[in-house]
């Protein structure tokens, strides 16, 4: 698979050939067409005239039988001269003045009875009347296979979806159903019920949704759909198509390209250097040089305490520590960085205090001992993105009443003395996409001058989008899967104030340049069982998983060896010599029996190639 660093028109054209194979597109588009057709004809379009005015009521030529029912707005349309082509001298149609809009009121055998909505408009005989064009949005929920014959559901989904956005007045939402429905652990049929259509609502707005599922029907494949509304459920159409052949697995050797899906893998090349184990939970940590003296600081944070050590060989000495209130805090994160361009490097700390933030940020003082608030009670979100041969970003969001994250995500700048949002961060405009502060980073992959948006989505895949919002890489591969949940505000409904709608904590992606090559650093939390999108999901062991950038897109380089316990954080820095890198991780292994935790931060060497 591969990254393609071309048009965006030839790369669909070339996801379109190669990521569904050419024998499995043909087989299937027959049947994909027809149920394309017979949905089109749910929706005809509808043309008419006025052919009796009576005070405010109007005569249309429209009768039983035509797609017309009451309740139905039509365009008014005045028509005047016809207009011919200026060279060819060819008829090409005539004017035509909006009116406004006429409601049906009945439809008879022979005609229908209509009212002008605008009781300004004077309509006349001759005047057309005609069904507005409307765009029909659809969401495709994932294919149910009922069949023992192979069927690759995903890439039918994919022909489903292409097919409708095909036709002109068909689109098909970029929300991902399927993903909503395992997030909100419902199936098709709950997911109809009203209730929890009235969320998806809130989340995206289309007309109706489609249900795939494929049979088999004395040895061969059948293609059945249903077509329900996306507002109340109700049913519009039911149908089966016969179908010889529909996309089936890929064989192994078979390459898809356009959107890379998956990466080789090669061996580990991280040296070990020391370790330091602790008997409580350090809940993050980050480096940085803290004094401008040149040498970096690693800073822990637990639920209460910021915690600044020296690290000799290895080995973590403290020497500054900035404790609050252990009963009202509860730190989140600590990212550092150097935003007021002072020489010094701040500590970001995100902190909950209650059912809001408290965020604050800390600083050394030349001389003067310790570390001193620099900005206080903040109610946002904080952390640092590093893009290669960039400063460092320091990035915020707001916390939601019901959600933990709400609104865009925004840059923090230093100006006039003091820290202000500033612009929106140019993420991409993906519709039903909503993008939170923790699993992402930007990063110009290609040097084209646009930076592309990584994220690992709620499934815990890698995706890559375009600054225009194209879907470039999607990993098969899982990473990240912390166990950890962010909690923030409150709702209320019929059982009283509760707690708002949990999010999982997701990781750092991390971009480094070692050498020549450049690399994304993610953490890989290996689960016991499954627990996927659960609430309690218990992680066996963790490791880090280091994809080469190359110019074609991405490809595993190596991975470190896999830990006990889940990897909270990590951080890579380049040596300044450009040779090599010093890596740090934290781990943190708890035993959900005695409850007890046990974190460690560890040290390695990345060579040079």
């Amino acid at each position: 698979m591969k990254f393609l660093r071309i048009s965006i028109l030839k790369t669909l054209i070339i996801a379109l050939i190669l990521i569904v194979p050419g024998n499995a597109l043909a087989q299937s588009s027959a049947s994909l067409d027809r149920m394309v057709s017979q949905i089109e004809s749910l929706f005809p379009p509808l043309e008419g005239y006025v052919i009796a005015v009576e005070g405010s009521g109007l005569t249309l030529d429209l009768k039983q039988g035509m797609p017309v029912e009451p309740g139905d707005r039509l365009k008014l349309i005045r028509y005047g001269r016809e207009l011919f082509h200026p060279v060819t001298k060819k008829k090409v149609g005539r004017k035509e003045t909006d009116l406004g809009e006429v409601e049906v009121l009945e439809v008879r055998k022979d005609f229908s009875r209509a009212r002008a909505l605008d009781p300004t408009v004077l309509p006349k005989e001759g005047d057309g009347v005609r069904s507005p064009f409307q765009k029909l949005s659809f969401l495709v929920a994932p294919p149910q296979i009922k069949s023992k014959k192979k069927v690759n559901a995903d890439r039918l989904r994919y022909n489903l979806e292409s097919r409708l956005n095909k036709h002109p007045r068909f689109e098909v939402s970029s929300f991902d159903l399927g993903l909503w429905m395992i997030e909100k652990k419902l199936n098709i049929k709950s997911a109809l019920q009203s209730r929890n259509l009235e969320k998806l609502h809130d989340k995206t707005k289309a007309d109706f949704i489609l249900i795939p599922s494929i049979r088999s029907v004395k040895g061969k494949m059948a293609l059945n759909y249903k077509l329900v509304s996306a507002v109340d459920g109700a049913l519009k159409k039911q149908a089966d198509i016969m179908s010889e052949n529909l996309p089936t697995p890929d064989a192994p050797r078979e390459r898809e390209r356009g959107t890379q899906t998956s990466f080789s893998d090669k061996k580990e090349v991280l040296k070990f250097v020391g370790k330091q184990d602790y008997s409580f939970e350090i809940i993050d940590m980050d480096v940085g040089d803290l004094n401008g003296d040149g040498e970096n600081e690693i800073v822990l944070i637990d639920r209460y305490r910021v915690m600044i050590f020296k690290n000799q060989k290895g080995y973590l000495t403290r020497i500054a520590q900035v404790k609050t209130n252990k009963v009202a805090n509860y730190f989140l994160t600590v990212d550092v960085a150097d935003i007021n361009g002072n020489g010094r490097d701040e500590i970001f700390v995100t902190n909950k205090v209650g059912s809001k933030l408290e965020s604050f940020a800390l600083e050394t003082r030349p001389k003067k001992k310790g570390f001193h608030y620099i900005w206080k009670d903040v109610n946002l979100h904080f952390r640092i993105i590093r893009p290669m041969g960039e400063k460092p970003v320091l990035i915020s969001q707001s916390p939601g009443y019901q959600d933990p994250f709400r609104g865009p995500i925004t840059e923090v700048i230093f100006k006039k003395g003091k820290f202000q949002q500033g612009k929106k961060l140019n993420t991409p405009d993906i519709y039903g996409n909503h993008f939170i502060i923790h699993g992402l980073t930007q990063q110009d992959l290609n040097s084209d001058g646009d930076e592309e948006t990584i994220i690992l989505d709620n499934s815990y895949h890698l995706r890559v989008y375009s600054s225009k919002g194209r879907l470039v890489v999607k990993s098969s591969d899982y990473y990240g899967h912390d166990p950890r949940l962010i909690e923030i505000g409150v709702q209320e409904d019929a059982g009283g104030v509760r707690q708002g709608t949990s999010v999982r904590f997701k990781g750092r992606l991390e971009f480094a340049k070692i050498g020549k090559a450049r690399y994304l650093v993610l953490p890989i939390n290996q689960t016991l069982g499954g627990g996927l999108l659960s609430d309690l999901v218990i992680v066996e062991n963790s490791g880090l998983s280091f994809l080469r950038l190359t110019g074609e897109g991405f490809e595993k380089a190596f991975e470190s060896s896999k830990q006990k316990g889940f990897m909270a954080a990590s951080r890579v820095i380049p040596h300044k010599s450009g040779k090599g890198a010093r890596v740090y991780t934290l781990r943190i292994d708890k035993d959900f029996v005695t409850k007890n935790t046990h974190s460690t931060f560890s040290t390695y060497e990345w060579p040079a190639e």
